[in-house]
């Protein structure tokens, strides 16, 4: 979410709009990325004082709580393209059901108090304007006006870069653990809504008849905010497998600006998520980058982002069994010509899907944004107010 915010806050730069990015840990990590967008460091009770004379704001996830609470007089985009309250129902076994309330207040507060919503796909829309209509926020006032919803609620995906993606294929490979010859297979980072499973299992198979090939893991960049569970089984299989961790890498975390180096170096993705709301939802992001830098893409339940790359002829849907992986990774990682065409339309796929390009919804909104009359009070209740449940303490601002 923070390179979202960082790439639509240059997406609304170059459409002629002044855009400060607010952070509220140590700036200096984003005013390095960041370049010409301004970084203000702005923690949770600065918030209205960095807001300042602002028009408009987007916000998202839990930070948007803050947000809410101090500067309730700014147009505000909530942006719900990570649908968090259902990805973070597959931490409930490391973090109990306590955190899936807490998410479910900071979605609550979001739906009644934000101005506009932002989101991936139109399965995601689906699901939101059925949350933003049972918070009140689509009835008689509304929607004879408006019936599709769009002065509320936009479909704003991620995007890709302007300029092709240019990448040291061995600087890639180095980085990543991965030099030398032979095949690279990208599986990425692991998260609980991940089912690296399969791949897993259909590894000794690929391995059968592309002896060098390497299946390529990336750690958790915030393993200490993160919960690993599921990312601790991959390791430990992975190493039943690969004891000597020769063909199944486990890689630390790149930096945002080396990722073009990466793709170079990679002959295939291979993306496999949990059966389930989630993916159903889901708008890989991986997939789309990896499109970008040329990357074909193999995927289970890779929702609406891999439907449209298998239609485009930029990626391959295949089914989870472990048989069915192996046969179409070893097949395609055999037919260099094949990947070749499935590379050139995954970058034609993504130079369509620009920052851009898919933030112009955004900048719309941002030119003529408005508190929306419709807004909800602070969602209360019975037990604890929303405030006290994110915030603490009994006492309401």
């Amino acid at each position: 979410m923070g390179i979202r915010a960082l790439e639509l806050a240059r997406a609304l730069q170059t459409g002629g709009f002044d855009v400060d990015l607010l952070v509220g840990n140590d700036p200096g990590e984003a005013r390095e990325a960041a370049g010409s967008v301004p970084v203000t460091h702005a923690p949770p009770g600065r918030l209205a004082a960095a807001a300042g004379a602002a028009d408009a704001a987007v916000v998202s996830g839990h930070a948007a709580n803050d947000w809410f609470r101090e500067a309730p007089g700014v147009p505000v985009a909530a942006d719900l393209y990570d649908p968090f309250p259902i990805e973070n129902l597959h931490y409930v076994a490391s973090l109990g059901e306590g955190a899936a309330g807490i998410d479910r207040a900071a979605f609550s507060l979001s739906l009644a108090r934000a101005d506009f919503f932002l989101c991936a796909s139109p399965a995601q829309r689906l699901f939101y304007a059925g949350a933003l209509y049972d918070a009140g926020r689509v009835g008689p006032k509304n929607f004879p006006a408006d019936p599709g919803l769009a002065d509320l609620l936009a479909v704003v995906p991620f995007g890709a870069p302007e300029a092709p993606a240019r990448g040291d294929a061995r600087a890639g490979r180095e980085a990543a653990g991965a030099a030398g010859a032979g095949p690279v297979v990208l599986f990425g980072g692991i998260y609980d809504w991940y089912d690296p499973t399969p791949v897993l299992e259909a590894w000794p198979r690929i391995l059968e008849r592309h002896p060098a090939a390497r299946l390529l893991f990336f750690d958790s960049p915030n393993p200490e905010t993160t919960p690993q569970r599921l990312h601790a089984l991959a390791r430990e299989r992975a190493r039943s497998l690969d004891p000597g961790g020769r063909s199944i890498l486990f890689s630390p975390w790149l930096p945002y600006e080396r990722r073009a180096d990466l793709y170079a170096g990679c002959d295939l993705l291979v993306s496999v998520s949990s059966p389930g709301l989630e993916a159903d939802l889901a708008f890989r992001t991986r997939l789309l980058d990896a499109a970008w830098g040329g990357v074909p893409s193999v995927s289970v339940a890779g929702g609406a982002l891999a439907d449209a790359l298998e239609r485009e002829g930029a990626g391959v849907s295949v089914e989870r069994e472990p048989p069915a992986i192996a046969a179409v990774v070893a097949a395609l990682l055999a037919d260099p010509p094949r990947r070749a065409t499935l590379s050139q339309n995954a970058r034609r796929f993504a130079a369509e899907r620009t920052w851009r390009r898919v933030a112009a919804p955004l900048a719309d909104w941002c030119r003529r944004a408005r508190i929306d009359p419709n807004r909800r009070p602070v969602p209360g209740g019975k037990g604890p107010s929303v405030w006290s449940r994110l915030f603490g303490g009994d006492r309401d601002p």
